[in-house]
């Protein structure tokens, strides 16, 4: 018994080009979607830092009974004073060499302190879990470029509570 001609299956040169060709529009959408979803993602990461490291102080405070702070680590820069990272310390003001707990951002975005924060680098909560100085405060974060609008805005109560809300950073 002979064996029939065998059938053969599989793409043709002209079907997989055809393939990729539309496989390469579609990645001409995606990627610059992408890099605004990472660059969104990023600027999120940086917020939740911020307030986990305010929900921190407060906890500490009360759970210590005394003053916990909130500081800069380096507040040379007027325009971006919490930039390079900030710490959570015992005491008024403390000391970011031996703080309870150090906090970074990712990347390199402008975190700037404005109203009652602007003239200090930090803010503390008492035993009772309440800032000290009683005046609300605001912190802006903004990425490096107009990429990665909207920015945030960190709002610091009377009492200490944080929100949040967007911000446009570059209009």
């Amino acid at each position: 018994m002979r064996g029939s001609v065998g059938h053969y299956s599989g793409f043709t040169l002209v079907e997989l080009l055809v393939a990729l060709t539309i496989l390469a529009i579609m990645m001409l959408f995606a990627v610059p979607a992408f890099n605004d979803f990472t660059q969104q993602r990023r600027m999120t990461t940086n917020v939740n830092t911020i307030i986990a490291a305010v929900n921190y102080a407060r906890s500490e405070a009360t759970r210590r009974g005394g003053l916990v702070t909130v500081q800069a680590n380096d507040a040379a820069d007027a325009n971006n004073e919490w930039g390079p990272g900030f710490c959570v310390t015992l005491n008024d003001p403390g000391d970011c060499a031996a703080p309870l707990q150090v906090f970074t951002l990712n990347g390199t975005p402008t975190f700037d302190a404005t109203d009652t924060l602007d003239s200090v680098d930090g803010f503390s909560y008492n035993g009772r879990g309440l800032k000290q100085d009683g005046f609300a405060g605001t912190l802006r974060l903004c990425g490096a470029d107009a990429s990665d609008d909207p920015g945030r805005v960190v709002n610091i109560n009377a009492i200490g509570r944080a929100t949040v809300r967007t911000l446009v950073c570059f209009p």
